[in-house]
């Protein structure tokens, strides 16, 4: 080879820039925020796998059922009233507030198949503007307008037209905007406790005698609970929810069960308080294939940040039991005994009020009209 064929190699200067090294700060920098984008990148490839597996309901498919009517013994000792001179009105608005997210959480009580009634009706709300955490119970025999069915007791209505007419039921007598709903029955309620690897529920000594003998907790083998804190598995925690002929803290009746749905869930959300993110994001491949929701992927995201959001400044869990005190009377109707609300207008006022607080007044001053007349 000619010596003018060769390539001449620059010979390396001391006045030639030499390539700056990353302080040492810098490179951890990087490498934090490299594990978390991996971290991030990975919790969400686990949210987007799992939520595939959620059966995401599409309302406008459900058909119409028989109306259902219960057939209720032991209350001939109450006032009978003809259901054709129960005059119930309707909210004209309903009460909307960007800063206030409302999740319809439901338990169906499905014995024998086909689509049940909903024995557990509870609001979960996010309340932004307020920096708080609350839960509306209603109770399941409350009388209310069923929109395209008679009056019946709220828990009817999933029974007889499916979610979208329970979702109207609640809009047409609270006049409350719910901007998604959750549903679980009995068997995926089990697995959801076992899945937090069980809760702890304070027992009386007439709930542990009731519990211990009957049905209510359907394995045998699981009636073993005692007076005091039970850390209950799934199972035990269903009876528990769904008794009603055993008062608590003075409360009978379907009073009774709803306090004890709302001590259900208040020990749900006290064990996931208990738990770190990582923790948290190793459950969701358990929980999430066990409900139903028309909520969808990016709503459900956003929904959950806003309540870790909340949570982290304020955990207290808030309640609210519905018909509210002072405000109802135990009657019959077609051999039902019901909670009548009296006044509904006095219910609807406290329960807007409490749902959203300081946000009501800055979206919506008007708010819901109702009253109710016999």
């Amino acid at each position: 080879m000619k010596d003018k064929d060769k390539k001449e190699i620059p010979e390396i200067s001391d006045d030639m820039p030499k390539q700056r090294k990353l302080p040492v700060w810098a490179k951890i920098v990087i490498g934090v925020v490299a594990a978390l984008a991996v971290i991030i990148g990975i919790a969400y490839g686990v949210f987007s796998y799992n939520y595939g597996k959620i059966y995401v309901k599409n309302n406008d498919n459900e058909k119409a059922q028989e109306e259902y009517f219960d057939q209720d013994t032991g209350i001939e000792d109450l006032k009978e009233i003809d259901p054709d001179k129960i005059h119930l009105d309707s909210a004209d608005s309903v009460s909307q507030s960007k800063d206030v997210i409302n999740i319809l959480v439901c338990g169906e009580e499905a014995i024998g198949g086909g689509r049940g009634r909903t024995d557990s009706i509870m609001i979960a709300t996010v309340n932004r503007k307020d920096g708080a955490l609350r839960l509306t119970s209603i109770m399941r025999d409350t009388y209310v307008q069923i929109p395209g069915f008679s009056d019946n007791k709220i828990n009817a209505a999933y029974h007889n037209g499916g979610m979208k007419t329970l979702l109207k039921t609640i809009h047409k007598n609270f006049g409350i905007d719910v901007d998604g709903y959750v549903l679980v029955n009995f068997d995926s309620f089990q697995q959801v406790i076992e899945a937090l690897d069980g809760v702890d529920i304070k027992l009386a000594e007439d709930e542990v005698a009731y519990l211990n003998k009957t049905n209510y907790i359907s394995e045998r083998s699981n009636r073993t609970l005692h007076v005091g804190v039970n850390h209950m598995n799934g199972n035990q925690a269903l009876g528990y929810a769904r008794i009603r002929y055993v008062q608590k803290d003075g409360q009978y009746g379907d009073f009774a069960r709803t306090l004890r749905h709302r001590t259900v869930m208040s020990a749900i959300y006290k064990k996931l308080m208990d738990k770190s993110a990582l923790e948290l994001i190793a459950m969701v491949p358990k929980l999430m294939p066990l409900v139903k929701t028309n909520i969808d992927k990016a709503d459900l995201v956003n929904y959950l940040y806003q309540g870790v959001e909340v949570r982290s400044h304020n955990s207290k869990l808030e309640t609210l039991n519905v018909p509210v005190e002072g405000a109802y009377k135990i009657t019959r109707v077609r051999s039902m005994s019901v909670i009548l609300p009296d006044s509904l207008d006095k219910n609807v006022r406290a329960m807007q009020k409490f749902i959203y607080g300081s946000a009501l007044g800055q979206e919506n001053s008007k708010g819901a009209e109702i009253t109710v007349g016999q």
